[in-house]
């Protein structure tokens, strides 16, 4: 056996022809498509972009990637304006549970304030001194 260091690229139609057997094996064909979407916002004051966000909807989940308000608009509500949009479409989506990550320098008490439970948390995650917090939130109508 050798092991090459390799470009992401060259790797992913072997990768996407393992994990499509694994999905055909472990599911129904109504379960095959994996329904993914990307569902992204941004938040526009006086024609300046001030927030964003970005998520990636699979199966009955969204999983939130990226959250981002600039300096100048926080404490105006931008960040729980984006969120609550992404929420309103994941519902309509037919979402159960959205997750995301955060770090202990970065939201967490934003998101905890938004109804997101911590179910796992990392020390010193990605870095000495910081921890990276697991969170999710099970959404309904």
């Amino acid at each position: 056996m050798e092991i090459r260091q390799s470009e992401r690229a060259a790797l992913m139609p072997f990768l996407d022809e393992v994990f499509e057997q694994q999905h055909k094996t472990q599911f129904s064909d109504h379960m095959l498509d994996t329904d993914e979407k990307t569902l992204a916002y941004g938040a526009w004051i006086d024609d300046q972009l001030a927030g964003a966000i970005v998520g990636k909807k699979q199966y009955d989940t969204l999983h939130i990637s990226l959250l981002g308000v600039r300096d100048a608009y926080k404490k105006l509500g931008v960040g729980s304006k984006l969120m609550q949009a992404i929420e309103e479409q994941a519902l309509q989506e037919k979402v159960k549970t959205i997750t995301l990550t955060t770090k202990a320098y970065q939201a967490l008490g934003f998101y905890l304030k938004h109804g997101y439970e911590v179910f796992g948390e990392l020390e010193d995650v990605p870095m000495i001194g910081t921890t990276k917090y697991y969170l999710a939130k099970k959404i309904r109508r």
